[in-house]
């Protein structure tokens, strides 16, 4: 072992108490050349603590001879008595134990009772017998509080009340003395609570943040005390006042306390109270103040004012907190769970002025439900998938083999994505999935570290607040796939430079087109259903006029669907399906329109015998179905369907102008059963077709269309969970707003995300990943219901429509997602959006790196990709904003802010500037000024975004609230640093410090570096 030898020296002669001294023998070698063996010799001890040093002799104390460390040892009697007197000690894995005789039996005891308590072992021991006994008698487990100069504790480790505090203080301090180098000193102040007679020893209760060179520190988080049962006004408080030497070690020397008790604030003038600190040396350490307040809803605290003085003093006293504050943490727990609440009061440019600040953060209900309802949802898709294949017959044997495998890899698709709905029902961890299980391929669909955080601020004594929410969440990426072949944007670029063009220029592939076709289709076939509902109900009527007009309206959307039916690329795909047929799939059979000839009159086919279905895959072959009709025979008898039901019209409207009377309804009823048959035959052979030219256009790539499909569900699993998360609290918030409603229903809502992803390794492939995700929310639309019986589940349904856009999906149609709100929510709601409107998303995503990857990527690497995601995003914003303003006009408030903001926004984007963080600082204005809804992601969603979110928190109340200027980097040092973040890691790490080390804070921009002493290098 290593040690000094000069101290251990200075320790042994210069120690004023020593535990036990005096003469032992000691069996040791003999002095002299020609002595040897070990004999008993006289020798002085001294026992100091754990060492036991030894001289020649008591006159001779100027150096010790030696000294023993006794740990890890046992003091035992000498059983061989070849000395009378004796003992012995033995270590632990040694074979030679060290001798010792004494010249009395009772001076033997002495040493061995006095040896045997020395070591550590035993002291903790002891320690922990009367832990235990004080905890079962108390309660509680008492902890010792440092009183030596530069002492560690470790001040982070405390938990936070569930439930909200009766009584808060806020604490300030003045004329601190300089730390041991004269310099001002980083005070932080440690709380600690006894409550007389049930406890007899004082408890950590909480502490404040630390302020950084300051004699005069006013400390912005408050401290809490009592709950729902209730305060003890009797409770003491002790406030201790440390100078923080060192952050990261929790190195401390303590400045000054003071103890008084809560009833003490409560009759103080004004519930502000102010007391001396003393120091150890029982010296003038400063003053401290501690003012407090009441929480609304509790009045026994006023009571007990009127009881204790005045009447007139009593309200004079009297200082609650905004209802807002609680009322906003409340609101959340509709669609959150596990609230976390920390408060805060700021100064304000204005001395009158002084602004409380609640931050909240909770988990969302939904993380584990809305992505099992996605799974649900998408194997029944696979399954209709594989019912659609199966449709297309017996193909020539080349096409068959591709046939065939996508068939079998659906198949495995829905064996994956059951054994998946199964592992997410059966999960009995938290309710939201931490960044260290990012790799678990079980909670694959589990959107990562998902949170809302949220900032309550009011002036003292107002009870209007207002509200702030960002969404957090880890990068929607498929973290189990790895990034060896890039993320979703790169995959998907490669898949459609594979396929064909739909022209010459090469600008349109024909899948992009053939998707198209489908939503075109699709939405074509819903309107002529309405159409013949209202036709129907025109004829109920009994209207000609009205009759008139709707068959007219219906005309004119089913030749708008003729004319889709000659769109080239579906006729190319009916012609080359028809050659791919297999030869012996070419007899004689019933046709389409043989089949639709023996329609009953309720439109259904008397046996069922669609020659589609006919052909059903066993797993090895096919079953031979009839032949086919060709395209344009389909084409012409929907065409004459329409000019039959028109003809019929035309026949009845004639008769009564005659006065001839009918049931208009009973003439016109086979007519349009015939024409909605040959509307869905359209739409199914339509869809069949483009099936086949999706099967021949990945020909060959079959596998990677599946590959690109399970991970492109993964991140719109954690896309849509994070979203609907993030619509449910932003509709909570501004329901009352209504120009807000009537944008919903005009302009649909901006969704923002803000990524801090960089361009370099891995986070390259996610930002591609959640590029696509963004992107694929513009297919997501949502209504509001009204919650029923306080069950606050979303439903999730497939629309007719498919993804489309730059990268479409024929695989998957788009979601509709039904959100519950509460019916106070509801009553607010305009007509329009009780009648189940849907409302559109207007996705927009803003990249900047800002790690040492994202320096790599600027010098050595390219940052392509997020200059164009970030160019794209600004176009989209101009065109919202310019529905805005056609829609509001002068009326809109934000409008010219707004309007600057934006073309500060597309300047900083075109502007070619190192982690420009400008933009997401402009971005998320003018998102929070259209009332869009705020996301914000790093890799985990922890050590980088909470930078961010609480960077965006002291922004807003310097811009919105007039927080003084002085105080701004304070603010953001302790939201950092005893904020609600600093739970955020420990929840994902059991570590309440950020995941960065010296070197990533070297190249963090200064606005976005945590505190010393909150990072170290954390395993996430």
């Amino acid at each position: 072992m290593r040690f000094n030898s000069k101290e251990l020296a200075y320790v042994a002669t210069h120690s004023t108490t020593v535990d036990k001294e005096g003469v032992l023998r000691m069996k040791d070698k003999q002095d002299g050349l020609f002595k040897k063996g070990e004999t008993y010799q006289e020798r002085y001890f001294r026992l100091k603590g754990n060492l036991l040093f030894y001289f020649k002799n008591k006159e001779n104390r100027i150096e010790p001879l030696g000294v023993i460390i006794l740990e890890r040892c046992t003091v035992e009697l000498d059983l061989k008595d070849d000395v009378s007197n004796s003992f012995l000690l033995v270590y632990e894995g040694e074979d030679h134990p060290y001798y010792f005789a004494c010249s009395s039996e009772e001076e033997r005891d002495g040493w061995i009772q006095a040896l045997h308590i020395a070591s550590y072992e035993c002291l903790n021991m002891q320690l922990q017998s009367l832990r235990e006994q004080l905890q079962a008698k108390t309660g509680r487990d008492p902890i010792q509080l440092p009183s030596h100069q530069h002492a560690t504790l470790d001040y982070e480790s405390q938990g936070e009340p569930s439930e909200e505090a009766m009584l808060e203080i806020s604490l300030s301090c003045t004329d601190l003395p300089t730390d041991s180098s004269g310099q001002p000193p980083n005070p932080l102040v440690v709380v600690h609570t006894m409550t007389p007679p049930v406890q007899q020893l004082w408890v950590k209760h909480n502490h404040t943040e630390v302020v950084e060179k300051c004699y005069n520190p006013q400390f912005l988080r408050t401290i809490g005390f009592g709950g729902s049962e209730g305060v003890e006004t009797g409770t003491r408080v002790r406030l201790t006042i440390y100078h923080v030497v060192e952050r990261m070690t929790g190195t401390m020397s303590q400045l000054g306390q003071t103890v008084f008790s809560l009833q003490d604030v409560l009759m103080a003038p004004k519930m502000s109270l102010t007391q001396s600190l003393q120091t150890n040396e029982m010296k003038d350490g400063g003053k401290i103040t501690v003012m407090a307040w009441i929480n609304d809803d509790n009045t026994s605290l006023v009571d007990i004012q009127r009881e204790k003085g005045s009447e007139s003093g009593a309200a004079q006293n009297l200082r609650s907190r905004p209802k807002s504050l609680s009322r906003h943490k409340d609101n959340l727990k509709t669609y959150f769970d596990n609230v976390i609440s920390k408060t805060f009061r700021f100064a304000t440019n204005n001395d009158s002025h002084v602004l409380q600040v609640q931050e909240n953060m909770a988990e969302s209900k939904w993380t584990l439900d809305i992505p099992a309802k996605l799974l649900k949802l998408w194997i029944d898709e696979e399954k209709q998938r594989i019912s659609l294949l199966q449709d297309l017959g017996e193909l020539v044997p080349e096409i068959e083999g591709e046939q065939v495998m996508w068939i079998t890899l659906s198949a495995a698709t829905v064996a994956c994505y059951t054994d998946m709905l199964d592992s997410i029902t059966d999960y009995k961890g938290p309710s939201f999935k931490p960044s260290c299980e990012k790799d678990n391929k079980e909670l694959e669909f589990i959107p990562v570290n998902l949170h809302v955080q949220r900032m309550t601020v009011a002036s003292e004594g107002s009870n209007h607040g207002k509200v702030y929410d960002v969404i957090t969440h880890g990068a929607f990426t498929a973290f189990c796939q790895k990034f060896k072949n890039g993320g979703l944007r790169k995959l998907l670029q490669y898949q459609k430079d594979f396929y064909s063009s739909q022209s010459t220029l090469g600008f349109r592939t024909k899948m992009q087109q053939a998707c198209s076709l489908l939503n075109d289709i699709a939405k074509l076939k819903t309107d002529i259903n309405h159409g013949c509902e209202r036709l129907c109900h025109a004829a109920l009527q009994g209207t000609d006029t009205q009759l008139q007009t709707e068959m007219q309206s219906l005309t004119e959307t089913v030749r708008e669907l003729v004319r889709l039916c000659e769109d080239p690329i579906l006729q190319l795909s009916a012609e080359k399906y028809m050659q791919a047929k297999s030869p012996s799939n070419t007899g004689d059979g019933l046709d389409l329109a043989a089949s639709l000839g023996h329609m009953s009159n309720d439109g259904r086919s008397q046996g069922d015998k669609s020659p589609e279905k006919s052909w059903r895959w066993s797993g090895s072959n096919f079953v031979r179905s009839p032949t086919v009709e060709p395209w344009e025979v389909t084409r012409l008898n929907l065409e004459a369907a329409i000019v039959c039901l028109v003809s019929r019209v035309d026949e009845l409207v004639t008769k009564s102008s005659s006065g001839q009377t009918t049931s208009w309804l009973s003439e016109l009823s086979p007519a349009v059963i015939k024409l909605q048959s040959f509307v869905e035959i359209v739409s199914s052979r339509a869809t069949l077709f483009l099936t086949f030219l999706s099967l021949m256009e990945n020909k060959d790539h079959v596998k990677l269309m599946h590959m690109i499909k399970n991970r492109r569900d993964v991140v719109t699993a954690h896309a849509i969970t994070t979203l609907v998360s993030g619509l449910a609290v932003n509709i909570q918030t501004n329901h009352k707003d209504p120009k807000y409603l009537q944008q919903l229903i005009n302009n649909g809502v901006m969704v923002h995300f803000e990524s801090l992803l960089s361009c370099y390794g891995e986070e390259l492939a996610m930002l591609e990943d959640m590029t696509v995700a963004v992107e694929d929310l513009a297919s997501v639309t949502f209504c509001f219901v009204e919650a029923k019986d306080d069950v606050f589940e979303a439903a999730l349904s497939l629309q007719n429509s498919i993804k489309g856009g730059m990268f479409p999906d024929i695989n998957r149609h788009c979601i509709h997602v039904e959100i519950p709100v509460p019916p106070n929510t509801y009553e607010n709601l305009p007509p329009k959006l009780k009648q189940g409107n849907h409302i559109k998303v207007v996705p927009v995503l803003f990249s900047i790196g800002i790690n040492e990857q994202a320096t790599l990527a600027e010098k050595f690497g390219n940052t392509t990709l997020q200059e164009r995601v970030n160019a794209e995003s600004v176009a989209k914003v101009f065109n919202y904003f310019e529905k805005y303003m056609d829609d509001f006009g002068k009326s809109g408030e934000p409008q010219t802010s707004v309007s600057q903001l934006t073309k500060q926004l597309h300047t900083n984007v075109m502007t070619k500037k190192s982690k420009n963080v400008e933009v997401l600082h402009l971005a998320a204005e003018v998102c929070r000024k259209l009332k869009g809804v705020r996301f914000a992601c790093c890799k985990s969603g922890k050590d980088r975004t909470s930078m961010s979110v609480t960077l965006e928190q002291v922004q807003v109340l310097q811009q919105e609230h007039d927080l003084a200027s002085h105080v701004f980097w304070q603010s953001l040092d302790c939201f950092r640093s005893v904020g609600c973040r600093r739970d955020n890691t420990h929840k994902n790490t059991g570590v309440r410090k950020y995941a960065f080390n010296s070197l990533q804070m070297l190249y963090i921009p200064k606005l976005y570096r945590a505190p010393n002493g909150t990072y170290g290098n954390i395993q996430t």
